[in-house]
């Protein structure tokens, strides 16, 4: 993954993040967490979306560790 630069401007009273057409953001709105250095921003419905993907995967591969517990 490559990284972008995205540009910082003030929004009334919030600061906001422009960020370039290329990384196709489709979302209306994304769930930002802080980290030590910085922040990530996620898509819940693209979350939402894998998690159910891993889900159906379950019991699909009766040799892999089961580590629900």
């Amino acid at each position: 993954m490559s990284t972008i630069t995205a540009k910082v401007f003030q929004a009334g009273n919030s600061k906001a993040l422009r960020l370039p057409q290329g990384l196709r953001v489709r979302a209306k709105s994304y769930d930002v967490t802080a980290t030590a250095t910085g922040f990530v921003a996620t898509d819940p419905r693209a979350e939402a979306r894998r998690l159910k993907a891993l889900r159906a995967l379950r019991g699909s591969a009766p040799d892999f560790p089961d580590h629900r517990s």
